[in-house]
Formats: C-alpha cells, structure tokens, sequence
C-alpha cells in the first residue's frame, strides 16, 4: 500500500529561545523533536491521535531518521514542518518532512524518518487495517 491520498499536513511553530544553541541557532536535537510534532499533527489530521493507536496497544518505534539541514534557524521565526506520509506497508511507515521559512516558504531542512509498528511488548507486529486506513485517507469505520 505504497499509494496514498492523505494530503501533507502543515505545523506552524514560532522558534523559542530554549530551542537555540549558545550561536543563536536552533539546535540539531530540535529538528528530531519537531518531526515528531508533525507526525502527531498528521496522526489527528488523519481522524486518529496518536494516543488512540497508543490506547489500542500499538506504537510505531523510529528504526531510521534523516534529516538534511539547509540553512540556519534563529530565534524568532516563524516556520512550517510539512508533514506527507511517504510510504506505507504491512509492517513499515515512513513519514517525509520538510521545515520551512513561514514567511518565504524557503526549504531550512528536509528529512524522513522510518518506523515498525510494535505492540505493547515492543514485538514487530503489522500495521492494523483501521491505522493504515486512516493515514492513507481512505475512511474506515473500525478501530
């Protein structure tokens, strides 16, 4: 189910102060953290918090990240985390992200990031029908 209709989903966020490095520049670490901002954003765009896949004993474990960094971001401005689902399989989710100005709409960063959906044990098991649904943005009434 390599095919999906569920549209990107934006995620505006104001740089905070505690976000920058001694340069005044925002940290690498925080990239990570608002790729996983957008993910959540996606999630409930998708009609499912992520607490809902959580609360019915599933999660998705990040086995690979990548992000490119382009150009500096500073405290203060005003960016967007673009969010699309890239790939979806029976066990594998892959999530594509863009950070840009959100002023300009310049591209600051790009970056992927990879999951396994698990149970509660931490077990690889597939990706139920209702997630997969949902996050290809094709409705289903199940959960």
């Amino acid at each position: 189910m390599d095919k999906t209709e569920h549209p990107a989903v934006p995620l505006d966020i104001t740089v905070r102060f505690a976000e920058t490095d001694q340069m005044g520049v925002v940290h690498h670490s925080e990239y990570v953290i608002w790729f996983e901002a957008g993910r959540v954003a996606l999630m409930a765009a998708a009609g499912m918090p992520y607490t809902e896949i959580a609360g019915a004993g599933y999660n998705f474990a990040v086995t690979d990240l990548q992000c490119r960094y382009r150009s500096a971001i500073r405290f203060g401005d005003a960016v967007q985390v673009i969010t699309r689902l890239g790939s979806l399989r029976s066990r594998q989710i892959e999530f594509v992200y863009e950070i840009r100005n959100g002023e300009s709409g310049a591209i600051y960063a790009d970056g992927r990031t990879r999951h396994i959906c698990v149970d509660n044990d931490g077990r690889m098991t597939r990706v139920p029908d209702w997630i997969a649904q949902r996050l290809a943005g094709k409705e289903t009434g199940e959960a």
